[in-house]
């Protein structure tokens, strides 16, 4: 009587241990509950980095060519969520037609880049015309420096991507490549 008494009480403690097939445990383990507040604290560092560097990009471009009405920008989720579409820095034509069509984009590009364009604005802060030619269609940083946008959403891509600088980018800058480390869209339109 005594050993299936003792049986009985091990049988149901292993069995109180483990979930039946096809059930999920309603907890979450500690090593899981830290992992995932490790990704969800990575993302808000992301989010108020790359927040920090645009706006400090924003700052001194608007102090080196004289602009007055440069907003600061605020981060928002739901473009960033936009920005997550275009989650690879060598976007097929068709999606980049459709980024460039849609949505007023910004490739985060290496500071050098940035600091060269700021140096050059300041250098012709009195030529009107010369800063303007900085501003085409396939500029870099035309999004990334409209005063009137007001909200940023990035997205992080997985690993640095190099793209080639544009040839028009040769009177600001000697970087002839560039790491990307993410997209940018901004808000509003």
């Amino acid at each position: 009587m005594h050993v299936s008494l003792g049986l009985s009480t091990v049988v149901l403690l292993f069995c109180g241990k483990f979930q039946p097939l096809g059930t999920v445990a309603n907890h979450i383990l500690p090593a899981q509950s830290a992992f995932s507040s490790r990704v969800v604290k990575r993302n808000e560092d992301l989010r108020h980095q790359v927040l920090g560097e645009l706006n400090e990009f924003r700052a001194k471009f608007a102090d080196a060519a004289q602009v007055s009405n440069m907003n600061e920008l605020t981060y928002d989720l739901e473009l960033e969520k936009v920005a997550s579409q275009y989650n690879s820095c060598h976007l097929d034509r068709d999606t980049w037609k459709r980024l460039e069509h849609n949505e007023m984009n910004y490739y985060l590009y290496k500071k050098q880049l940035e600091n060269d364009f700021v140096e050059h604005a300041a250098f012709h802060r009195n030529d009107t015309e010369e800063l303007k030619k900085l501003f085409g269609n396939e500029d870099l940083f035309v999004a990334a420096l409209q005063p009137n946008v007001s909200k940023v959403g990035c997205y992080h891509f997985p690993s640095l991507c190099v793209h080639k600088i544009w040839s028009r980018a040769a009177i600001f800058t000697d970087v002839k490549r560039s790491t990307v480390r993410g997209l940018c869209v901004f808000g509003p339109k």
